[in-house]
């Protein structure tokens, strides 16, 4: 919610020519991506926004460049087809990447091989709390992969890639109630998004 409203503010202060929403509460027409979940950093975050004046790519991304706050950059604008489909409905999955440090004194061969017996599970019941209650949910059909990097400073970089649509996807907190009991998270980033076309991107729009 604090990236949407940063974004918001943005705009205005670009003075683009933004189209809002027509009603008693006008609002502007921006759609966004997957929510970021709180306390996730991401290097990864989409929004569409609707124009009333044709302008170049180059012109919107120094527009938004040129206000956006501190800790918030555009990599890349590009333009989209008229009525081109919503961004939550051409993601298909979602890069995490977790900085762990060991809550036990395992050699990186025993945190690999604890690794492996995790993916290896036939299944990850978790619970999860919805509206009407608790309910157990299995995440292993909804992780896609995973890969483990060890840095010189001991700690552990252990990537993912998971499920996103209407099957479900594995939030990072999710992740978090599995790693709990060997390993303490320093650091969680969003690092892609997967889209239907097949492409990965790693760039604000």
């Amino acid at each position: 919610m604090d990236v949407i409203r940063a974004l918001i503010r943005t705009i205005r202060r670009a003075g683009l020519p933004v189209a809002f929403s027509s009603g008693f509460n006008p609002k502007p027409q921006l759609a966004f991506g997957p929510p970021l979940p709180l306390g996730v950093e991401s290097e990864a975050e989409y929004f569409d926004l609707e124009l009333t004046v044709a302008l170049s790519a180059e012109e919107v991304a120094q527009a938004l460049k040129q206000n956006l706050p501190p800790g918030l950059d555009v990599l890349t604008v590009h333009q989209l087809a008229p009525k081109a489909p919503s961004l939550m409905a051409q993601v298909t999955s979602i890069d995490y990447r977790f900085i762990l440090s060991r809550k036990t004194p395992w050699s990186d061969n025993q945190v690999a091989e604890w690794f492996g017996a995790l993916w290896s599970r036939s299944e990850l019941p978790v619970t999860k709390k919805t509206p009407t209650g608790e309910k157990k949910v299995d995440l292993r059909p909804l992780w896609h992969d995973y890969k483990l990097d060890f840095q010189n400073d001991g700690l552990i970089s252990f990537r993912v890639q998971v499920a996103f649509g209407p099957g479900g996807t594995i939030r990072p907190d999710d992740f978090g109630s599995l790693l709990a009991a060997a390993f303490q998270i320093e650091e969680i980033r969003r690092t892609a998004v997967t889209f239907k076309d097949g492409e990965r991107r790693q760039k604000v729009h």
